[in-house]
């Protein structure tokens, strides 16, 4: 029934032209599917006309009838008996060797599968060889309706699961260039199956290309993003990380290439058949060194003491400096694209994607986004799913609150994640803009949103965690990020497109001070003792201003090695201020009291920093996406 209808049967082949028309086609497939059974005229009658009935109906029934039956008679075939009525139904019986091609596809991929369980490999291959060259024809070709399409899925299903056995099979034999080529068919036909991403990366790390492996990934990120707003589950977090973690030593220049600078790895090696293991092919199919359990993934991570030389800084990772010798002292692999950071409750919080900005797009979302819980102790990922943060913060129990941005309007909330247990606890929606909070600040029992969706929205709207009651404040000037004065109660805030910088007393809620000129575009903020510190995203300079009183802002520049560098982040802590300038390769150090500033050369691009209790926590991205 595939690419053609026809029939061979003693010697003789009745192709579909010798067929009643159409419906005598379609008709004598049906019937042939039911495998004996008796079908009622009606249904019949509603699979060849559908709902508008001809009044004639059961006469035109009756002649497609009559044609099958002499048809079946020019194969030696008794029609009359092989095609009977009665009680109102019809049934095809075909002679007991009888075979349908969609059905030998299904039989095949049955024992291709077994076969492999069995760690048959000839004849898995075969069987699957078979049933893929038969359902990669078209079934019923020209032909539409419900019982088509639902054949038609059917058949692609068998496709699959025979181009899955074929590439499990070529991997078990050391065929790594046909798993890679099966690999690629599963993905093309399946591209909103996970699996499928995941059984493509298996290959190509099976033959020593981990860095098509990696871009695989990237482009499973990237479409589920684009088509569907969502992201790949932990499943698909957990085999990147464990490319990652069976290449402790790898070096990731960027998606495009990857560099092994000696570690022998723990994944099979080109030309080497991998071990076989048993697995049932019908299900989405994780690699098969990964381990997963309670969706916890152990990532590689490298630490540093006594004499050790400092661990190598990877990309994609987030890295420990000592405050100290500014030495990395630990380096854990994250996924791409990192955002914010912030250390709450013992862990480092990463959220991952870009936020970019236009004039004329404003501030949009280029590319999906994630939470990622590393524990430092162990280097243990989480990764945190249901969620998509454009904003984080740390609660003062350690837990830290997440403003998602994957719906818009009444459907934009804020959640707050348990530290422990992952579990969401209040989830307060914040019906304001297109809920883009790029600005979150926690302070004085409050959680702060400033909605940077746009260059025209002037509103930071205040929540209650408890009870998540909401007031909204509107502002004189449209605002990108927030920062909360502990010793004094402001909420400082700078201007979305201006340049300047507000302070807003809480207890009143209206602004007491605002500076002008600050930045040439102010990206960060930072509330520390007596000074706030602000960011320049387009230069490489931090301006300093007083928490308290009146004063002119002052301006230190940073003597960095690109004209083209700003600073994506700012944070306080361990005695000094950080900033992260990725175009730099560098974090930077700033003495408060000295104002000298001190260059961290770091290979990659540094995008977040935060300052935990146990060190200054930095990410690092493959490549700058400014």
């Amino acid at each position: 029934m595939t690419e053609r209808l026809e029939v061979e049967a003693n010697g003789t082949t009745l192709d579909e032209q010798r067929f009643p028309g159409r419906q005598g086609r379609i008709l004598f497939a049906y019937l042939a599917a039911q495998k004996g059974r008796p079908v009622p005229r009606d249904e019949l009658a509603e699979l060849l006309w559908g709902e508008e009935l001809p009044a004639t109906w059961e006469k035109a029934l009756r002649v497609l009838m009559t044609k099958l039956r002499a048809l079946l008679e020019e194969c030696g075939i008794d029609g009359s008996s092989a095609l009977t009525s009665a009680f109102g139904c019809y049934k095809l019986t075909l002679p007991a060797d009888a075979s349908i091609d969609v059905d030998v596809a299904a039989m095949a991929v049955e024992r291709a599968e077994a076969a492999f369980a069995a760690e048959d490999l000839e004849e898995a291959r075969a069987q699957a060889s078979t049933a893929a060259e038969v359902a990669r024809g078209s079934f019923l070709p020209g032909e539409y309706g419900p019982w088509v399409e639902e054949r038609r899925r059917e058949l692609r299903d068998v496709l699959v699961r025979a181009l899955e056995c074929l590439r499990e099979v070529t991997r078990a034999e050391g065929a790594f260039a046909e798993a890679v080529r099966y690999a690629t068919e599963v993905s093309e036909l399946e591209p909103f199956r996970e699996s499928s991403y995941g059984g493509l990366m298996e290959a190509h790390v099976a033959a020593g290309n981990p860095a098509e492996a990696l871009r695989v990934y990237e482009r499973c990120r990237r479409f589920l993003a684009d088509e569907l707003g969502a992201y790949p589950p932990a499943e698909s977090e957990a085999i990147y990380l464990e490319i990652l973690r069976d290449s402790p030593k790898t070096s990731v220049a960027n998606v495009d290439q990857l560099q092994i600078d000696g570690a022998p790895s723990t994944l099979a090696a080109p030309g080497v058949p991998p071990e076989r293991k048993h697995r049932k092919l019908a299900v989405a199919a994780a690699m098969t060194t990964v381990l997963v359990a309670g969706a916890a993934v152990a990532a590689a991570f490298v630490f540093a003491g006594g004499d050790e030389a400092p661990p190598a800084v990877l990309p994609s990772s987030v890295v420990r400096i000592d405050p100290q010798t500014l030495e990395p002292t630990q380096v854990v692999p994250i996924g791409p694209k990192a955002d914010l950071v912030v250390a709450a409750g013992g862990y480092v919080w990463i959220t991952h994607g870009v936020l970019r900005y236009t004039k004329d797009e404003g501030l949009r979302d280029a590319g999906d986004r994630t939470l990622t819980r590393v524990d430092p102790a162990t280097g243990d990922i989480r990764p945190v799913g249901q969620l998509a943060p454009c904003g984080l913060t740390a609660d003062p129990s350690g837990d830290v609150w997440v403003a998602n941005c994957y719906a818009s309007g009444p459907g934009a909330n804020v959640v707050r994640v348990d530290a422990k247990t992952l579990q969401f606890g209040p989830t307060c929606p914040v019906p304001t803009g297109q809920g883009i909070f790029r600005g979150m600040a926690y302070g004085g029992g409050s959680l702060w949103l400033a909605d940077a969706d746009d260059a025209e929205t002037r509103i930071v709207t205040e929540v209650d965690p408890r009870t998540c009651a909401r007031h909204s404040i509107q502002a004189d000037r449209p605002l990108k990020v927030l920062a909360w004065s502990d010793g004094y109660g402001d909420l400082w805030m700078d201007d979305f497109d201006g340049g300047s910088v507000s302070r807003m007393r809480a207890e009143t809620r209206s602004v007491t001070t605002r500076y002008d000129s600050v930045a040439d575009n102010p990206g960060s903020l930072v509330v520390a003792g007596d000074a706030v510190w602000v960011g320049d995203w387009d230069v490489a300079q931090v301006a300093r201003l007083p928490a308290v009183g009146s004063g002119s802002p002052h301006h230190i520049a940073l003597r960095v090695l690109s004209h083209s560098a700003g600073i994506t982040s700012v944070a306080a802590g361990a005695g000094a201020i950080w900033a992260t300038v990725p175009d730099d390769h560098a974090l930077w150090r700033i003495d408060p009291r000295t104002e000298k500033a001190t260059r961290i050369p770091l290979r990659y691009f540094p995008w977040g920093v935060a300052v935990g209790d146990d060190g200054i926590w930095v990410t690092m991205r493959a490549r700058d996406a400014a």
